[in-house]
């Protein structure tokens, strides 16, 4: 079977090299993770995600179909948006997207779950620092369900060309 190219943007003038994808990750405040249930059954969820380099951080309940799905088959797609704009007058919308392919991989070392929480508490909870490193002293890493995506491919597109807003 030909393994297809799932970066190529068929219009190029949309595409947005691999920096500026990462970008519209990075200003997204979730992600759509698409997986698939054991019978192939397409399977989507909203997370709110965290880049860290070449990884992505969520966290999640330790049981539930997400986890189940995830545990079963590690393959991720994943769509972020950050904003998209009626465009009436043009019959279109103004938007960038960008969609990371990659392996869900459950994070059971403590050490790289605390340091995804803070991660996460520092980008959706900034103003809140103490409260982190308190939840963390009284265990919260033995009882949060972290997930690590390691990325494999990105892509994304903007139309108008140069729109990351």
């Amino acid at each position: 079977m030909m393994k297809m190219d799932h970066t190529n943007i068929r219009l190029a003038v949309r595409a947005l090299d691999r920096e500026a994808a990462l970008e519209v990750v990075d200003k997204s405040i979730w992600g759509a993770v698409s997986m698939c249930t054991p019978d192939g059954t397409p399977y989507n969820v909203a997370v709110n995600l965290v880049r860290d380099g070449e990884k992505l951080y969520f966290h999640a309940a330790k049981a539930g179909l997400k986890v189940e799905f995830l545990r079963q088959n590690p393959k991720v797609c994943v769509l972020f948006v950050p904003k998209a704009v009626l465009a009436p007058a043009e019959y279109t919308t103004h938007y960038a997207s960008a969609v990371v392919r990659g392996k869900a991989v459950e994070v059971t070392d403590l050490d790289e779950k605390a340091h995804a929480l803070r991660l996460i508490c520092k980008r959706f909870a900034p103003e809140f620092p103490e409260e982190v490193e308190r939840r963390l002293a009284a265990g919260s890493a033995h009882t949060t369900g972290i997930w690590r995506i390691d990325i494999e491919s990105v892509s994304g597109k903007a139309s108008p060309p140069g729109v990351i807003d």
